[in-house]
């Protein structure tokens, strides 16, 4: 009887989980970019957490195959395969395509690209007075961060470029964007960093909270790693049952701990939970939603086809190989 009501609990889910991504879907469709309805953009935000959450069990990953085919098995999926089979592989093959040419000339941009924006940048800084050495600086340290995030990531790049060019075609300043984007940045971060404060204090507590947890666990894993086991051959039968004695007494303070343990886990998850609700809260609405939907979509393409441009030649994975071989060759001079 409960393995009936788990496997009906799980196909609830299912069903329910693509009715609210088609919702989403929808609403942000008519909503977002017709402007036919209110949308929000928190709604759309914890119901693709929560959808993202579902998709990571490997239970209801096992249950949508199980319903697809159930599906195509009947009348109306029959008719609905049947129909879609030359439709579906005429728009694939289209859309592998375009996936593929879009990431490789991404990926010339992007590397391309992120040299000359600092160059540009630095010239900005000598020529114009608005561009103030700090304002470089943090720019600089920005650009830098996502380059070497962008060479192991093609969301991070298309995401990139997307809202650079978006940037730049919506600046007053088309032409001279690229000089003045420290200051642009500059000005963006203020204006971020004084809601961001509001939730500093939570951010911290959430901090040490995870801090604690996994400086505990560490300490566990590396007395467990460096704990020697103790030979009783070397010892004689008076011996053997002290420490049998004093084993069984361990074992009870051990076990005593480690339920104390758990419990003190489960209380300091439990004190987390508010703090990384109040700070995915704040995240989601400094989020655009638009690059929240785009992101989403090439998350999607990169889930099929990433692994057909792997063998690709890309600049990307030059710089990946350059510098996994120069730290290498540094750690072995520095050995």
């Amino acid at each position: 009887m409960m393995a009936y009501f788990k496997a009906a609990f799980a196909i609830f889910l299912v069903i329910s989980g693509w009715c609210l991504f088609a919702i989403v879907l929808i609403d942000y469709i008519v909503g977002d970019l017709l402007g036919l309805i209110d949308t929000s953009v928190q709604t759309q935000g914890w119901s693709l957490l929560l959808l993202f959450g579902l998709s990571r069990s490997s239970m209801l990953r096992a249950t949508n195959t199980k319903v697809v085919r159930w599906f195509s098995r009947t009348l109306l999926g029959a008719i609905v395969v049947v129909k879609l089979t030359t439709l579906r592989g005429f728009f694939a093959s289209g859309l592998r395509s375009f996936y593929i040419n879009t990431y490789l000339l991404a990926d010339v941009l992007f590397c391309v690209g992120t040299p000359l924006l600092i160059i540009s940048a630095s010239a900005g800084w000598w020529l114009l007075p608005e561009v103030s050495y700090v304002s470089l600086l943090v720019y600089s340290c920005m650009i830098s961060i996502i380059f070497f995030w962008g060479l192991h990531s093609n969301l991070v790049r298309l995401l990139t470029l997307g809202y650079f060019f978006g940037y730049w075609l919506a600046a007053e300043s088309l032409l001279m964007y690229p000089f003045m984007a420290p200051a642009a940045v500059q000005h963006n971060v203020a204006l971020g960093m004084t809601d961001a404060l509001n939730t500093l204090l939570p951010a911290v507590g959430l901090v040490l909270i995870v801090y604690l947890l996994a400086r505990r666990h560490g300490l566990q894993l590396f007395a467990q790693l460096f704990s020697e086991p103790i030979s009783a051959g070397v010892f004689n039968r008076g011996c053997d049952k002290q420490l049998n004695e004093a084993t069984d007494i361990n074992a009870g303070r051990n076990s005593s701990r480690a339920i104390l343990s758990n419990y003190m886990l489960l209380g300091c998850l439990l004190m987390a939970m508010p703090l990384v609700a109040i700070i995915t809260q704040t995240a989601i609405s400094h989020i655009n939603v638009h690059l929240l939907f785009v992101g989403l979509g090439i998350w999607a393409l990169d889930q099929y086809w990433q692994h057909d441009v792997v063998n690709e030649p890309a600049l990307s994975s030059d710089w990946r190989s350059f510098f996994n071989l120069s730290w290498r060759y540094k750690r072995e001079f520095t050995l």
